[in-house]
C-alpha cells in the first residue's frame, strides 16, 4: 500500500489508546426496560445507539483529482432507534404483538434539521402452534440472513464519502443485496427439528428515474427463504437458500423485465469462532446491491444487469473482546437496454474490526477498512465508536 492510500499512523496510535485503557474497566450489569399490566400486557422498551468517529481518505475525490481527507462524527449501518413491543395476554393458543421502531440519523454537515426521523417497523405479530404470521412494515427476506454478519452489521462498513449522511450501507453492494424494510405480509413455519421456511409478499419496488405513469407494478414481489440449523456437540451450523422475483412492465416503452435472484449461505458458530460465507446472483438488481435504485444512473439502467455479491467472514470471541476479519465484493455485467444501460462495476471491501463489552448494555467498536470501487471514490477508513443497546 502506497503513502496515498495509508491511513495516518497517529489516528492508530489514538485507537490503541483509546482501546487499552477500556480493556481494564469492570463491567456493570444491564437493565432491562419492560413493564407488565396486572391484566399481563405487556410492554418493552428496547433500543440501540451508535455513535461513530470516521477518519477516511478518498482518492482523487476533490475537483482538481488531489485526494480528501475527512474526519465525522456520524452514523453507522444501523441508526439510533428504539422499539415498543406490546404483547397482548395469550387467548386461546394465540399470542399477538405490535411491534414500532422510531429511527434517527446523525447528519453529515451542514444538515441539521432535515430526515431526522423514520419510522422502520410499524408490525403486528401473530404466532402459535401453526408458526408466526407478521402484517405490516418491517425487514425484507431476500439476503437477511446474509445481512447479518458481525463486521458492519454492528459498526459502518461501507459509505459514500467524507460528508456521508444518514445510516452507512454496510456490506450492501460488497456482499450482499439490501433486505429493506417495506410493507409485507410474511408467513414463518414452526421449528420443524431445526428447518424453517419463511415467505411473503413485499410492496415492489418501482425503478427510480421514471415517473409513477411510466412504471407498473401489477403485484408484489415474492420472497422466501428456507434456513436449516444442525445442532453439534461443538456448536451450530446454520445452512440458508432464498430467492426472490417481481415483474416491472416500463408502460412508456412496451418493455418488462423482471427483478429476480436466488442465494445462499452457510455460519458456522464452533465455541469462540465463527465463520460466514454467504453467495447470491441477482437479475434487475446491480452491484450496488440496492433494488430498483441505482447509485451511479437509474434504477431502470439496471433492467436486466446480472450481478453476484459475495462475502467470506471470521470472528473470534476472547471473553468480552470479538476480533473479526471480512472481505467480499459486489459486481456487474456491462448490459445495455432500449431503456437505460449499466457500465461493468466491481465493489470490494475488506474491513478487520473489533468489539469490546465494556458493560453489558455498552460496546466500543473499532474497524479498519480498505474499499475499493468502479462507481466511487476508493477510500482508506479508521473507525472508532460505541453503541448503547437497552
Amino acid at each position: 500500500m502506497n503513502s496515498s492510500r495509508r491511513v495516518p499512523q497517529t489516528l492508530i496510535v489514538m485507537l490503541c489508546l483509546t482501546i487499552l485503557p477500556i480493556l481494564l474497566t469492570k463491567p456493570l450489569k444491564a437493565q432491562q426496560v419492560q413493564f407488565e399490566t396486572e391484566n399481563n400486557w405487556n410492554l418493552a422498551v428496547t433500543g440501540q445507539l451508535p455513535v461513530f468517529i470516521v477518519a477516511s481518505e478518498h482518492e482523487a475525490f476533490n475537483s482538481d483529482a488531489s485526494d480528501q481527507f475527512g474526519t465525522r462524527i456520524m452514523s453507522g449501518f444501523n441508526p439510533a432507534n428504539i422499539t415498543f413491543t406490546i404483547e397482548a395476554p395469550e387467548m386461546n393458543g394465540l399470542k399477538v404483538k405490535g411491534i414500532f421502531q422510531i429511527n434517527h440519523h446523525l447528519q453529515g454537515p451542514s444538515i441539521q434539521n432535515e430526515g431526522l426521523f423514520e419510522g422502520r417497523i410499524a408490525d403486528i405479530e401473530l404466532s402459535g402452534d401453526f408458526g408466526k404470521v407478521n402484517i405490516g412494515k418491517g425487514y425484507g427476506i431476500f439476503n437477511s440472513s446474509s445481512i447479518a454478519d458481525a463486521g458492519s452489521g454492528m459498526g459502518v462498513g461501507r459509505f459514500g464519502g467524507p460528508d456521508a449522511a444518514n445510516a452507512t450501507l454496510g456490506r450492501i453492494g460488497s456482499g450482499y443485496t439490501y433486505a429493506n424494510f417495506n410493507p409485507r405480509v410474511t408467513y414463518t413455519t414452526p421449528d420443524l427439528s431445526g428447518f424453517s421456511v419463511k415467505a411473503g409478499l413485499i410492496n415492489p419496488e418501482k425503478p427510480s428515474g421514471a415517473s409513477e405513469q411510466q412504471i407498473q407494478t401489477a403485484t408484489p414481489r415474492l420472497e422466501a427463504q428456507a434456513n436449516y440449523n444442525i445442532n453439534l456437540n461443538s456448536g451450530i451450523i446454520d445452512l440458508w437458500l432464498g430467492g426472490m422475483t417481481q415483474n416491472i412492465e416500463v408502460v412508456s416503452a412496451d418493455y418488462s423485465y423482471d427483478i429476480s435472484g436466488w442465494d445462499t449461505g452457510v455460519r458456522i458458530s464452533a465455541k469462540d469462532l465463527r465463520l460466514t460465507g454467504a453467495y447470491s446472483e441477482t437479475q434487475g438488481v446491480g452491484a450496488d446491491g440496492l433494488i430498483g435504485i441505482s447509485l451511479t444512473g437509474t434504477g431502470l439502467d439496471q433492467a436486466e444487469v446480472q450481478a453476484k455479491q459475495w462475502y467470506t467472514e471470521a470472528t473470534y470471541d476472547l471473553n468480552k473482546l470479538t476480533v473479526g476479519l471480512s472481505y467480499g465484493e459486489g459486481s456487474q455485467d456491462a448490459n445495455t437496454t432500449i431503456v437505460g444501460s449499466s457500465p461493468d462495476i466491481t465493489n470490494e471491501l475488506l474491513m478487520v474490526f473489533s468489539r469490546y463489552d465494556l458493560t453489558d448494555n455498552l460496546t466500543l467498536l473499532g474497524e479498519l477498512q480498505d474499499f475499493s470501487s468502479d462507481a466511487q471514490s476508493n477510500y482508506q477508513a479508521l473507525i472508532v465508536g460505541m453503541q448503547l443497546n437497552f
